[in-house]
């Protein structure tokens, strides 16, 4: 079995797998969520939910973990830069699941693919209509990962058409990456209100 690299949250103090928490650095203007984990330094980890954001952000608690002085963001802030790269992430990654051909995009497609068994996941745009969706869903092969994300402009930029507005991932390995930085945002999202 793969052993899985765990870190600890500098808010809770509780360990997780990697991939479960957002790592930051210092940077020569304060702190930098390194999202893609890919800048060089010292890091800190905290789980994206807001009592973890709240102790990280204090001024001791991530200095003394960066072994940096920082001029640490408000929680508001903080959390609008992770909402950020969360949605950037998801954008990058149907742009990558369509390059690769493990995406269906628009309803007949979608409608097509999911009757035959071949969604793993979907994502509806957030300006479609109720009735298209449940033409979608009713068909009773529709996966049960499903979410609703950006508009239907928004999707139809990313996969250079006009409006899109429902997509069908087929691929395991693309639906759990999307999926799982949706429940982020989703928890992002809840706690910014």
């Amino acid at each position: 079995m793969k052993h899985e690299p765990e870190r600890t949250c500098i808010g809770c103090r509780g360990v997780f797998k990697k991939d479960e928490v957002v790592r930051i650095v210092a940077g020569p203007d304060g702190v930098v969520i390194d999202y893609r984990e890919k800048l060089p330094g010292r890091a800190a980890y905290v789980c994206p939910r807001s009592e973890c954001i709240r102790k990280a952000l204090s001024r001791e608690n991530l200095s003394r973990s960066l072994h940096a002085r920082v001029s640490a963001p408000s929680e508001q802030v903080f959390i609008s830069m992770l909402e950020k790269n969360g949605t950037e992430k998801i954008k990058s990654l149907i742009v990558m699941a369509a390059k690769a051909g493990m995406l269906t995009s628009g309803y007949s497609a979608v409608h097509d693919a999911v009757e035959k068994g071949r969604v793993k996941a979907l994502l509806f745009a957030s300006d479609l209509s109720d009735g298209t969706r449940e033409k979608i869903v009713a068909s009773g092969a529709a996966p049960a990962r499903q979410a609703v994300f950006l508009t239907r402009d928004e999707v139809g930029v990313l996969l250079n058409r006009e409006l899109v507005g429902v997509i069908g991932i087929s691929d395991s390995g693309f639906a759990n990456a999307i999926f799982k930085e949706v429940e982020r945002l989703k928890n992002l999202i809840s706690i910014a209100k």
